[in-house]
Parts: C-alpha cells; structure tokens; sequence
C-alpha cells in the first residue's frame, strides 16, 4: 500500500524532527520500503513510503518513545 503523509511539527523544526526519524530508519525498514522524505519548510515534511507490514508498523509506531518524542515535539501527521 503507497502512502503519502503530510508531516507538521508544531513545537520543533524539521531538522530536529527529521534526526529523529531517521534514527529509528532502520526499524521502519522492517515494514516499509521505497521511503522518501521531503523538507516542505521550516516544519513541514511530506514523506512517502510503501507499507509492506502493517501490522508491524502500527506497532512500532505505538511505541512509547516515539509517541513520547512526537508529543514532545508537537508531530501532527495527516495522510494525504
């Protein structure tokens, strides 16, 4: 499944909140391929990706430190 998301980060910058996500690639990689990450502007990303785990990415996105890091961050994510 191709899936487009529009990334806000309403108490960061992107550069902060992209470091992070990118410190946990390796993990997404387990369920998604083809992912690309693009800086919209100060604290907007769009990223792309295709999920080939579902389930496993819904997991790992419940996880407790990346829900705690968004939170902190302000991460809004609206799939487009």
């Amino acid at each position: 499944m191709q899936v487009i998301a529009k990334v806000t980060i309403q108490n960061s910058t992107y550069e902060t909140w992209y470091n992070f996500f990118i410190s946990y690639a390796d993990k997404r990689g387990e369920f998604v391929r083809n992912e690309k990450v693009e800086k919209l502007s100060f604290n907007q990303a769009k990223v792309s990706f295709e999920i080939t785990n579902l389930e496993g990415l819904t997991e790992l996105s419940a996880s407790k430190e990346i829900l705690e890091k968004e939170a902190q961050m302000g991460v809004k994510t609206e799939i487009m």
